[in-house]
């Protein structure tokens, strides 16, 4: 049995926005700046990443250009990494890329998902 004061206690509930999830993020303003991959550089198409002002030459000991942007600490997001959930989608500024494997869905026009790609050629990339 309640007492008729305890049936009016309020109850409360805060709500508001969480912490931003970005799956995958890798590097930030505080991190290391971007600079060349450890090893011996690579003999393949240039890879320029634009906002961080790199440019590397493609070396074929990275699957994909995600693992070559990771190598480079350029801050970039993935999430699957098979090219399932286009977390890493950007765009493509210059240049073509293979997939491998084939995304389930096309990025959209102009676009590449980096974590199943490599470049065909010299690559322009916003990032």
């Amino acid at each position: 049995m309640t007492r008729p004061a305890e049936r009016h206690i309020p109850h409360s509930e805060i709500f508001g926005a969480g912490p931003a999830i970005t799956p995958g993020i890798k590097g930030s303003a505080t991190g290391p700046a971007s600079h060349q991959p450890a090893g011996p550089p690579g003999t393949g198409p240039e890879v320029s990443f634009a906002r961080s002002g790199l440019t590397v030459p493609w070396n074929d000991a990275q699957e994909s250009l995600l693992e070559l942007a990771e190598a480079c600490d350029v801050p970039v997001q993935w999430s699957c990494r098979t090219g399932v959930c286009h977390t890493c989608e950007l765009a493509l500024m210059s240049g073509t890329v293979n997939y491998s494997p084939d995304p389930v869905e096309p990025p959209a026009e102009g676009n590449i998902l980096i974590c199943c790609s490599k470049p065909a050629g010299g690559v322009v990339l916003d990032l």
